[in-house]
Formats: structure tokens, sequence, C-alpha cells
């Protein structure tokens, strides 16, 4: 029998799975058991093919997200990261249970499986760091979502795949109304200025001033839209980079809270 080349391989599968997709009466869905049969026949690692099986998995079904023109210019609704970490499913849930009220401010909303979720605590404390967004010299980056959802699905007895799923739906409804109540106020003061001017000055003489005056109010939407979308942005990107921080952390287990004042002066003492 040929063999099939490397080179190849991509585009056999692929075409597969179109075959099948486009079949009626073939099976919606395969058994992980068939599909490592397949994976061993096409020669594929079964170690790769387990960990793309446990990445599928984590997927979590999220929110639909409100569409817009303006909603959609300003960024994306959610933000994703996921990686291959030590431990159980178990282990690793525990552990971001224990870490998210304490370090990240976020409570645990509810827990289905090897799936759990947190959101902002909705305390005077909580309010004060989505307000200031941030304390103490530290970001608190993820306070400000509607939830954290971690998925964890297990490759073997030793690592799994863990996938965060962080929803901003809210935080982008609240940038799109800013910049829309700045810009219907920018219009008022352009109608405040022109009006008058052209009732006292008259059309022929007022228009190139009017002209003008558009010139800079146009400009002062766009230099207020533009800033609004770049803070957004900013915060998307900081929120992205903070999962990913998590990550590193679960990854070279150091997901650790730092002993607080009670546990320090009795570590001092016991080290006397």
């Amino acid at each position: 029998m040929a063999e099939i080349p490397r080179t190849a391989l991509e585009r056999v599968l692929a075409r597969a799975s179109e075959l099948q997709t486009s079949t009626p009466d073939l099976a919606e869905s395969v058994s992980e058991e068939r599909l490592l049969d397949i994976a061993k026949e096409v020669g594929l690692d079964l170690a790769h093919v387990r960990q793309a099986i446990a990445e599928e998995r984590a997927r979590a079904p999220l929110t639909e997200a409100e569409t817009g023109a303006l909603l959609d210019a300003l960024g994306p609704a959610s933000v994703t990261a996921q990686r291959t970490v030590p431990g159980t499913p178990d282990q690793i849930l525990m552990r971001l249970d224990a870490w998210m009220p304490r370090m990240e401010s976020l409570a645990t909303r509810r827990r289905t499986g090897d799936r759990q979720s947190w959101e902002p605590r909705h305390d005077p404390v909580g309010n004060f760091l989505r307000s200031s967004f941030g304390a103490g010299g530290r970001r608190f980056d993820l306070v400000r979502v509607d939830q954290v959802v971690a998925s964890v699905t297990a490759i073997d007895a030793t690592r799994s795949v863990i996938r965060f799923d962080a929803e901003t739906g809210a935080m982008r409804r609240t940038q799109r109304n800013q910049a829309v109540a700045l810009v219907a106020l920018l219009g008022v003061l352009w109608a405040v200025a022109a009006v008058p001017l052209v009732l006292l000055v008259g059309a022929g003489i007022g228009a190139g001033i009017l002209a003008g005056i558009t010139a800079c109010v146009g400009g002062a939407a766009y230099l207020t839209w533009r800033t609004i979308r770049r803070a957004y942005r900013n915060a998307v990107d900081r929120m992205h980079l903070r999962l990913e921080q998590l990550l590193d952390e679960l990854e070279h287990d150091r997901l650790k809270e730092p002993p607080n004042l009670l546990q320090k002066v009795v570590g001092q003492i016991t080290a006397r």
C-alpha cells in the first residue's frame, strides 16, 4: 500500500472531514475510542490527539454577544486564553477558587462539573475597585468583566487543558454609550454655536465660520471616539495578559496566596 507523504496529510484529513460532513447517512458524532483508532491508522501521535480532544472539550459556551456597528468597532466582547498545565481538574479548580476571591477580587458564581465561573464582587470594595480600576499600586484587571469561566479537561492522570473565557459585554456597552453621549453633546454645542451665528451674521458671511466650527466639532467627535476605543482595547489587552499570567502561575505551580499578617507573625515566631 502506497504511503501518504506528511505534507499531504492535512489535505487528506480535511477532505475526509468535508466528505463526512456532506454525507447525510453518516453518524453525527464519533466516539473518542473510534477517533483514536482513526488517528492511529493515519499515523498521528495519540498524545497530541488526546490533547486536541481535551482542548475541544474545554471550549465554554459563552453568552451570545450583542452586535452593532459601534460595538463591533470598539473591539471583541470576550477574551480567551488556554494552556496545558499539570494537575487534575479538581486540583486546578480548587487552587483557582482559593485564589480568585482574595487576589483578583472575584466572587464564585457557580461550578458545574469541571467548569467554574467567577464574577466581580458586588460590595463596596468591589465597586471601588471597578471605579478606580486599581488599588494599592496593583491593577485588578479582571474586576470589570461580566464573568470569568475556567473550563478544565483532563488529558491524562497528571495533565489537563485549562481554558479561560472572560466576557466583557457590559463594559463594551458602557463604552459605546459614553461615546454616543459625548458625540451627542458635541452636536448640541455645535447647534448652540451655529444657529445664533447664522441669525446674527447672515448665511453668506457666516458660512466660512460655520464650516470651521463644524470641522472643529467633527474633529473633536473623532478624537473622542478614538480615545474611548483605545481605552477599551487597552483594558481588554490587560485582561488577556492577566489571564495568561494566571496560566503561567498554574503551569509552573506558583499559584499560591501570599501569607497574611497572622501567618507572617507565626512564621517569624517559629523561625526564632
